[in-house]
């Protein structure tokens, strides 16, 4: 059997199991303890099928107790409990909800609405709303559409991803910045959006000389950086103090840094301070280490005629971004 067929087999097996959840072993519509339809205690009318094959919240995936629920605006039109733990590559875990359509008295959905995924997460007491939602395509009749349909059946992956926001502030001039966060879209020009659209935004480098800045020639702005990296540093200028917020997912620690021979503009990938001189005795133990200078010019070395290290930096901040001197390849690592 090639590729294409066993494809279409489980795509068929997935259609199937929607009409036939007893047959399959399927996941019914269980019962729920949090959310409630507004067509409780009714069987409802003009159901709408939909089968959530995929579901996680900042990567694992819905365990037993778990609900899904569907909205249609404010109104809570379909849900189910799972009763065992969802495994994408096991279709008994699939989960069957059915959606009622309303029939004029706000006991269903509104056919058009946008369907809306919201989680209870049973072992943290958290609903949570959904913020990624994939429909597959793998047969044609599945609406893809994310919208309420009397009688059609969607077939999706669904996820809840929190997202936190972090302010960086700057002072007029020069500033070294980092983020502890991946943003939620990484593109330089999208990050800085808010900066060069209030008028503050001089330019963006990183270590390389690559740019974010203005071409009063083309009365562009030209991105030769291209995203935000979560192991680097940037060297920003900004006509006056100002703040910028970016918003996006925690970076996962450990994260090592990879340094090159010479200059290196590292990220503070945490959301605490660090003793700075403990944070780089890795790579004076090493014998790469040359300088480390922060955006003022304090600096960490070591001086010539005793050998002792000084170190007038004292602390890495997070927010900010710290210049490292190596003589030679080595890595940082962040716990």
């Amino acid at each position: 059997m090639n590729l294409s067929t066993t494809k279409r087999r489980n795509a068929l097996l997935l259609i199937l199991i929607v009409f036939i959840s007893s047959a399959s072993g399927l996941q019914a519509q269980t019962p729920t303890s949090h959310f409630t339809t507004v067509w409780q205690g009714e069987n409802g009318q003009e159901h709408m099928n939909i089968l959530v094959v995929s579901a996680v919240i900042e990567h694992q995936s819905l365990s037993v107790n778990d609900e899904i629920a569907v909205f249609s605006g404010s109104n809570c039109v379909g849900a189910s409990k799972l009763s065992k733990d969802l495994n994408p590559s096991d279709n008994t875990s699939f989960v069957n909800i059915l959606a009622s359509k309303s029939d004029g008295a706000s006991n269903g959905f509104v056919e058009g609405d946008s369907i809306l995924f919201k989680i209870w997460d049973s072992s943290n007491k958290q609903e949570i709303l959904v913020n990624s939602v994939s429909y597959r395509k793998d047969i044609s009749s599945w609406l893809t559409t994310g919208k309420f349909s009397a009688g059609a059946s969607s077939v999706a992956e669904i996820a809840a991803n929190t997202e936190s926001v972090q302010t960086l502030n700057f002072i007029k001039g020069n500033n070294l910045f980092s983020t502890y966060l991946v943003p939620s879209n990484p593109d330089v020009a999208v990050v800085m959006k808010s900066l060069t659209d209030a008028g503050y935004l001089v330019s963006v480098l990183n270590e390389s000389g690559s740019s974010y800045s203005y071409s009063s020639k083309k009365r562009v702005w030209t991105n030769s950086i291209g995203s935000i990296e979560k192991t680097e540093g940037y060297l920003i200028n900004v006509s006056t103090n100002c703040s910028l917020q970016v918003s996006g997912k925690m970076i996962d620690l450990p994260l090592t840094i990879p340094l090159k021979s010479g200059w290196n503009f590292i990220s503070i990938p945490l959301n605490q301070s660090l003793d700075a001189m403990q944070t780089v005795q890795p790579l004076i133990d090493q014998g790469k280490l040359i300088k480390v200078q922060d955006e003022q010019g304090n600096s960490i070395e070591k001086l010539r005629k005793s050998g002792a290290w000084i170190n007038n930096i004292k602390t890495f901040y997070p927010g900010k971004a710290y210049k490292i001197d190596v003589s030679s390849s080595t890595a940082l690592t962040f716990q």
